[in-house]
């Protein structure tokens, strides 16, 4: 079994950082996200730079809706890792769950025939 890998933005001489700390030791995000959510960047970001373990997320958000498993697997992190730095991001004005036609409540998005398509066909591109 291989050893953790370093996150985006160790190498500070310190070693990798352990996923936990990317998150500050929190173990529950602030909203309740389903792993099919889709998430992209928004217009109107902050003007202040994201911690750097941030960045990855915010590149691979800014052409197109990513859903958070998608992010999880590029970003070779755990999913509830994930689930806590979209929060983070979407508290902080850089993300934002886009709203298909039709859908009022983002948590309808997780049962969307459409949505759970476009996320399949996304993963599958991943291989």
């Amino acid at each position: 079994m291989n050893g953790p890998t370093a996150a985006p933005g160790a190498g500070d001489g310190l070693g990798p950082l352990r996923p936990y700390l990317l998150v500050r030791g929190r173990s529950q995000p602030s909203r309740d996200l389903d792993r099919a959510a889709l998430v992209i960047t928004t217009v109107n970001a902050p003007h202040t730079a994201p911690q750097p373990h941030y960045l990855p997320i915010l590149e691979l958000c800014r052409s197109s809706a990513c859903s958070l498993a998608q992010i999880a697997g590029t970003i070779d992190q755990p999913l509830q890792v994930v689930k806590i730095m979209i929060c983070d991001l979407i508290d902080d004005g850089y993300l934002a769950i886009p709203m298909p036609a039709g859908l009022r409540d983002p948590s309808e998005a997780g049962t969307d025939p459409r949505i759970l398509e476009d996320v399949l066909n996304g993963l599958r591109n991943l291989r």
